[in-house]
């Protein structure tokens, strides 16, 4: 695991100096530069958004789904999205306009960028249409008390109610199947901005919603999140909710 880590810092900075070179103005923030743990990891994405000296903003997981991969699992994804900052003093927000999803096994690249749609290889691809009756779910958790108790209830609410419910231990891969109508919805109560930002641009560019778990709007810095087809968004975020699915659980 230390040796992939290592791998895994290399390729993020290859990744970057690949998209932007080494003296660019973009700002970059992603999973490789920062310490374990979701306090760590929020502390580090608002430091990075408060100092950032540009408009522009890359946020890049370059391997999404570092266990699969430790386990030889074909479920690994490159996550890469470009956020800009909009609006007047305190409105000032980061909006991401450019998202990107590569699955190296399966060859294949789904992109969105705002309000141009989404397409996977080039073809445009949109969510399913399916109530979550019929709906296939995916979701994951980090194995910390405070994901691991709020998540199990959510999976037992949803599983009761869905189709079925699936694990595949890539959030970039998970999001990017519900954007091609693979999956009907994808819930997590603790996210990253790197595991979601292009992700979620995807989605939103294929039809779909995104969600915190209380129903309220998705931003960069958000980090409980609902994407799922406009079909069973509402009935899926009612189910979460009276299951106490939040966010983390507090300790």
């Amino acid at each position: 695991h230390a040796f992939l880590g290592e791998r895994s810092r290399l390729g993020a900075s290859s990744s970057l100096h690949a998209l932007f070179g080494p003296s660019s103005d973009p700002s970059p923030t992603g999973e490789e530069s920062v310490p374990a743990g979701a306090t760590a990891s929020a502390d580090a994405l608002r430091c990075a958004l408060d100092a950032c000296g540009s408009d522009w903003l890359w946020v890049v997981d370059p391997l999404d789904g570092t266990t699969n991969f430790v386990q030889s699992l074909p479920l690994v994804g490159v996550s890469i999205g470009v956020a800009r900052r909009v609006g007047e003093a305190a409105e000032r927000r980061w909006e991401v306009v450019v998202g990107v999803v590569v699955d190296p096994f399966r060859e294949e690249t789904v992109t969105a960028t705002l309000g141009g749609g989404c397409t996977l290889n080039g073809s445009p691809v949109r969510v399913g249409v399916e109530p979550l009756a019929d709906a296939v779910v995916a979701t994951g958790f980090a194995p910390t008390e405070a994901s691991l108790a709020p998540m199990v209830r959510g999976i037992a609410a949803v599983g009761a109610r869905a189709r079925t419910v699936r694990m595949l231990g890539s959030a970039a891969i998970m999001l990017a199947w519900v954007a091609c109508g693979r999956l009907s919805a994808y819930f997590e109560a603790d996210l990253n901005a790197w595991d979601s930002a292009a992700g979620v641009l995807l989605v939103r560019e294929a039809g779909g919603l995104v969600s915190d778990l209380r129903g309220g709007p998705f931003g960069i810095a958000s980090r409980p999140m609902l994407a799922s087809n406009a079909a069973a968004h509402a009935e899926l975020r009612e189910v979460l909710r009276d299951a106490r699915v939040l966010g983390l659980d507090p300790l």
